[in-house]
This record gives C-alpha cells, sequence and structure tokens, in this order.
C-alpha cells in the first residue's frame, strides 16, 4: 500500500497546497507567521538534503515528507494571499468609493450584452477622488446603458467615466447565492450602472494582445456562425458548443439541458477539448507509437489544443481543460513512468499555483472530479459487459462514462444545484455524440466559409441536426420524474459522500472489507447530520421577511409547514423566486414551495384583512401588516398594542401616525418601501426610540420563536 501511494506524489503536494489556499483565503491574518515558517521550512529541507543518507534512513523518509507536506502547504497560504489583490495599499478597498468623483478605466473582457446594458469587467487605473487623481487600482464590474457607443465597446478600451463606484453586497437572504464571495475569487470587489453621457473613450489596444487578438478571432467565427444559422436556439446551442458563447441561451432552453443533466454540453470544457484530442490522435495515430513520432504527435495535438483554446476567447475553461491534456499528451509522449492520476494531479498543481482561486471555482472543481471519475470507474463498469455488435459495444461505452462522471460530480450537482437528472445516462447518448458532430460541422463551416453555396448547406444541415437535438432533449423533460428536484445537502455532508465514494474507490482496488465498512460509516454520518438537521427544522418556529428589491415577500413557518405570501408581481417572477427565496425554502425542508409551480391563491390565508391591515395571531404573538394607505377618517380610539409591525408599499405617508395607531414592540419597514421613506421613518423612529429593523439596509428580518 506505502508503495502504491508513493506513486501519487503529486497528488498529495496538491491536497496539501490546496489547504493552504483555503487557510490564505479565510485566515489571511496569519501571512507573517506562515512567511516565517516557509522560510524556516524551506532550509530545514534543503539542510536536510544535503546530509540526506547518512543515517536514520526511515526518520529520514517521514522528515522529508513532513517538510515537503508544510512547504506545499505554506506555499498555497502565500500564494494565494499574494495573489488576493485586496491586501495592496493602493487597492479600492482602501477608500470610500462611493466619494470618487470620476475613473479611468480599461475593459479587460469582451463584455457580456443583456437586455439594457453592456457589461464589461474593467480594471480601474485611477481615481478622481477628494479633488485630485490618485493611483488607487482594483477591478470591477461596469454595466453601460445599452445605445449606439456603448455597442462599440471592446476590449483594450481606456475610458474616463464619471461615476461613483459601489462596493459588492453580501446575500441579504438565507441561504441565498454569495455574489460578492463568487466576484471576490475573480478579484472583482465593486460594481456601477454607467448611464449614457457619463463616459468617453479615451485611448484603444490597452489589452493584452493576444488575448485581443484571440476576442477578435472569436468575433470574426461568430459572425460566420450569424450568418449561416438561422434558426434562434440552434444558433445559440451552435455558439455555446463551439465558441462557449452562451449569452444568447434562453432560460428554457438552460433548463431544459439542465434537466436533462446536459448542461455540460454547453460549456466549452473537458468534453470539446476531449474532442478535438480524438480528432488529432485519430488524424496522427501512426505517429503515436513511433520513436521519433511521438514528439511530432504531442507538438501537433498541444499545438491544435491551444488553437482551440485561442478561438474560443481564452475561457478560464477552456485554459484549464487544455493544460490538463496538455500534461497527459507530455507524459506519453515522454514515456515517462507515471500513471494519469499524478499527470491529472500534476496540471492541477500547475494551474493552482497561477491562479489558486479556481479551487473555488465550480468548474474547476467539476472538471477534475468527472475526469478522475471516469480514469477509474469507467473501464470497471465497462468490464462489466461485452457486446459483439459494435453499436450495442458503443452505446455502452458512453453508458459507462456517463454513470462514470456523473458518480463523480453528483455531490457537488446537490451541493449547488439541488437537483439530480434522471435520465442522465439517455440524454448523454443523444447530447455526446452530438456534440461530436455539432463541433466539427462548425469547426468545418468556419474552414470552407469563403465558399457560400458549401456554407449555406453546412449552415442547414447544423441548423436541423440541432432542431432534433432539441427536440429529444425536450421530449426527456416530458419524462416522468425527469428530474428528482429540491434536494438539499449542505458542505459536509457534501464531503462525506465523496468520502463514501473514494472508501469505495479503494474497496474495488484494494478488495479489503474494512473500506467497505468505512463507507458504510461515511454515509451513517450523512445520514445522521441530515436527519438532524431535519429534526431541528421540525421544531423551528420562524417568521422571515425577504429582501427581495422593491417587492413585499414573507414566510411564516412552524415545522415543515408554512404560511408564504409574496405580491402578485413578484409571484410571476420565477427568477427572484429562485434566487431569493428558494435556498432557505430548501433548507428547511419546506416540500410544497416551489418557484415555477407557486401560486400565490394557493396558499391559505393567515391573515384578517380590517379596512387595509392585515391581523394575525400566531404563537401568541399579534402581528400587525400595514401594506396600504388607509382611509384619512380612519382611526382607533387608542393605540393597539403589537409584537410586530411590518410596513410595506410606502402605506405609512408620515411616521407621526404610527404612534396613533400602534403601539408596536418591533417594526420592520421591508423592500417595497421608497428609500425616501425609510430615510424619513429612521429619523422619527429614532426620535422616539423605537425598535426597528430596515430589510433593504440589513437583509432579510428573522424572527424566531
Amino acid at each position: 500500500m506505502r508503495q502504491a501511494w508513493n506513486r501519487y506524489a503529486f497528488i498529495r503536494f496538491v491536497v496539501f497546497m490546496s489547504l493552504g489556499i483555503v487557510a490564505g483565503t479565510f485566515l489571511p491574518d496569519y501571512f507573517e507567521i506562515i512567511l516565517l515558517l516557509f522560510s524556516a521550512i524551506a532550509a530545514m529541507y534543503l539542510s536536510a538534503q544535503f546530509f540526506r543518507g547518512y543515517q536514520f534512513p526511515s526518520f529520514q523518509s517521514i522528515s522529508f515528507a513532513v517538510l515537503a507536506f508544510l512547504i506545499c502547504f505554506s506555499f498555497g497560504y502565500l500564494n494565494a494571499f499574494w495573489k488576493s489583490e485586496k491586501h495592496d495599499e493602493a487597492h479600492l478597498l482602501k477608500i470610500n468609493t462611493s466619494e470618487i468623483e470620476a475613473f479611468e478605466a480599461v475593459l479587460i473582457d469582451a463584455g457580456k450584452v443583456t437586455e439594457k446594458t453592456h457589461g464589461f469587467k474593467v480594471e480601474i487605473q485611477q481615481v478622481l477622488f477628494g479633488g485630485e487623481w490618485q493611483k488607487y487600482s482594483g477591478n470591477a464590474m461596469i454595466y453601460f446603458q445599452k445605445d449606439s457607443l456603448s455597442e462599440n465597446l471592446k476590449y483594450g478600451d481606456k475610458l474616463l467615466v464619471k461615476s461613483r463606484l459601489s462596493e459588492l453586497e453580501p446575500p441579504k437572504n438565507p441561504l441565498e447565492f454569495n455574489y460578492k464571495r463568487f466576484l471576490g475569487f475573480d478579484q472583482i470587489y465593486h460594481q456601477q450602472y454607467i448611464t449614457s453621457g457619463n463616459w468617453l473613450k479615451l485611448d484603444e489596444g490597452k489589452g493584452n494582445l493576444i488575448m485581443a487578438y484571440s476576442i477578435q478571432t472569436g468575433q470574426y467565427l461568430e459572425g460566420i456562425m450569424n450568418e449561416y444559422i438561422q434558426n434562434d436556439r440552434s444558433l445559440a446551442i451552435a455558439k455555446a458548443l463551439t465558441l462557449g458563447i452562451k449569452d444568447e441561451l434562453d432560460n428554457e432552453l438552460r433548463n431544459a439541458y439542465a434537466a436533462a443533466g446536459a448542461m455540460h454540453v454547453l460549456a466549452v470544457s473537458g468534453l470539446h477539448v476531449g474532442i478535438i484530442f480524438l480528432i488529432v490522435s485519430t488524424l496522427l495515430k501512426r505517429w503515436r507509437n513511433r520513436k521519433r513520432g511521438r514528439i511530432f504527435f504531442a507538438v501537433i495535438n498541444i499545438s491544435v489544443l491551444w488553437a482551440y483554446a485561442f478561438i474560443t476567447g481564452l475561457s478560464p475553461s477552456v485554459q484549464r481543460a487544455a493544460m490538463m491534456f496538455s500534461f497527459i499528451i507530455l507524459a506519453q509522449a515522454m514515456k515517462r513512468q507515471t500513471n494519469i492520476y499524478n499527470t491529472l494531479a500534476a496540471s492541477a498543481f500547475v494551474l493552482l499555483s497561477f491562479d489558486p482561486f479556481l479551487l473555488f471555482s465550480v468548474g474547476f472543481q467539476l472538471s477534475y472530479l468527472a475526469v478522475l471519475g471516469i480514469v477509474f470507474f469507467q473501464p470497471r463498469l465497462y468490464g462489466l459487459l461485452q457486446f459483439e455488435f459494435v453499436l450495442w459495444d458503443k452505446l455502452w461505452a458512453i453508458t459507462c462514462v456517463s454513470i462514470a462522471a456523473q458518480l463523480a460530480t453528483a455531490p457537488l450537482g446537490l451541493l449547488y444545484f439541488h437537483q439530480f437528472p434522471t435520465y442522465f445516462f439517455l440524454s448523454n447518448l443523444v447530447v455526446i455524440p452530438a456534440a461530436f458532430v455539432i463541433l466539427n460541422s462548425s469547426l468545418f463551416l468556419m474552414i470552407i466559409s469563403f465558399w457560400d453555396w458549401a456554407s449555406d448547406w453546412i449552415g442547414f444541415l447544423i441548423d436541423h441536426f440541432i432542431q432534433i437535438i432539441n427536440y429529444l432533449v425536450f421530449s426527456l423533460d416530458y419524462l416522468p420524474n425527469s428530474t428528482i428536484d429540491g434536494i438539499f445537502i449542505n458542505t459536509p455532508e457534501s464531503w462525506l459522500i465523496y468520502i463514501a465514494i473514494f472508501f469505495i474507490a479503494l474497496f474495488i482496488s484494494e478488495k479489503k472489507l474494512n473500506y467497505l465498512k468505512l463507507t458504510v460509516l461515511s454515509l451513517f454520518l450523512m445520514s445522521a447530520s441530515i436527519c438532524l438537521r431535519q429534526y431541528e427544522n421540525f421544531q423551528e418556529k420562524k417568521l422571515i421577511v425577504y429582501d427581495t428589491g422593491k417587492h413585499h415577500a414573507l414566510a411564516i413557518r412552524n415545522g415543515f409547514s408554512q404560511y408564504f405570501k409574496v405580491e402578485d408581481e413578484l409571484a410571476k417572477d420565477k427568477n427572484k423566486l429562485r434566487f431569493h427565496v428558494y435556498p432557505s425554502q430548501l433548507q428547511a425542508g419546506i416540500a410544497d414551495f416551489h418557484p415555477d409551480h407557486f401560486e400565490p391563491e394557493n396558499q391559505k390565508e393567515l391573515f384578517e384583512d380590517f379596512h387595509g391591515l392585515k391581523l394575525a395571531i400566531w404563537e401568541d404573538k399579534r402581528i400587525i401588516h400595514w401594506h396600504q394607505e388607509l382611509d384619512k377618517n380612519f382611526t382607533f380610539k387608542e393605540p393597539i398594542d403589537a409584537d410586530l409591525l411590518i410596513i410595506s408599499n410606502n402605506a405609512l405617508e408620515k411616521p407621526e401616525k404610527l404612534l396613533e395607531f400602534f403601539k408596536p414592540e418591533k417594526i420592520v419597514l421591508d423592500a417595497s418601501n421608497s428609500y425616501y421613506n425609510i430615510q424619513n421613518f429612521k429619523a422619527k423612529f429614532e426620535e422616539e426610540n423605537l425598535d426597528y429593523y430596515i430589510v433593504p439596509e440589513k437583509g432579510a428580518f428573522e424572527w424566531k420563536l
């Protein structure tokens, strides 16, 4: 066993470096200690190398291993700290960006077009702050109002922008997606919307030359596809699959592919780079095993892979996949006595050395897990059945690939996306061969685009072929129980599932019963964690006023049952419900709520209407929801006691009237109130020493009983 583990040196290095990256990201205050530790350990390691082999070989082996792992951990920590721009004293986070008057910025990506904006990632170079230009820098997301001028913006343009910058805000609802942390891993901490007339183009061509040519090439090839593929959905699929352009995919199309377990086809990554690798390997097969031909095979294959990465805009996912396959090709060409696991770990080590925050990328995690799953499980699954008929054999091979990849990535899919595609093995029988056909035919279309007659026919065939594939994918969605939705697991539970999968792999490999026992123990702990969480949910009684942006949303829970009330306009916006509300509903185990099927009129009314007020008694607590203006002549003989008063829709015009009507213990102003009214109310509430809570400022209000 020990000798077997010695073959996986880079796997251990990556594990310890990853631990260091996590520590360096979330525990940055120990930088000086880790730097001193790294220096001391490096000196000890070099000294130990000098005296290596004199005595105590067993002790030396353990010492070298411990020192090497500590070096990897320290390197990961220091690399994460150094690569995090927010530690720079000249970073935008060091000043109050709301006081910025103007700034100079360079556009550093290809941009994303929406219905109303042109969004770009920008690099701020200097800011007008306190009446003078100062050298503060950082990255930001800038959304320009859509007009004829912003349509012409491109990578490398340098702009003068008259505006402040807004720091990204943390999530304002329970378990809501943390967009601030997500962009923070990409060194983006600010954003701003810029209206027309508040920016001026100063220069162009200020970006990286290779990236600029890559984006221009991709845009040129996109123009070819626009010309010859007519159907909008076929064009969107072809662009996403070939060039990695996903902006034109509509929500219905995304949801259908996600539900079928085929979303990976629409994200240019390992599958697509693998197809290119397969094509080139097949064409150069005769050179692969020749002594002198191996180098030629490696050079051509790697060159083609990176050329494909170039035309897709050098996106991180394609660079990651190209790097992974490049290591595999080099290892094969040099006939190194290594294994695929060590080679994959070496590629991950290099990628994380350049960008440690890739570790937190869902794409990075899924890519490597999928490849590891395919490498280990696919051959073993494939060997279970033998088919003489070639077609059945190929179908079984693809099915084994699908099952192996799904087994390795399912826990992350449950953690991030809360669903499991039941018919993934069927969809992959369709979409994987289809991806091969579409990618090859699209690349062929680009090559022969100078020949209009042939291009028209190729474009026509691609268009109708994709329409057939879309029909099949949508058909899977209509099958009974096509997707198991609404699954919630937390991060520790996902780790326990992966530990179980790891022990299953060891059991398959080593044939030792103890590994099977450890698998059962891991699954038992995972099940116990879920049961404990559900028991806590069953005991919980909570009221939540959500922050959904300009709309009212209220949930009152008692165990697994709840009353949920939202405005009609918000009820129709399924995306907002899914983003702001659904995560906390999943965590609480509320089975009868789903954003796609929610209808407000089906909810049992908890409140009683009283002259425009909504009144409820819940757990001996008096709750009043003031959601509309009262009649001017309406009054009470004396103020009513209330444990909780919720004010929505600017129902209270004058804060003085509140104390004429009510004596509240707690006041909540939700997101449907205007900013102007909220500021007026705050001043009055503080003057009267009232206990109040502002949802748009503090996020969702949670009241536990």
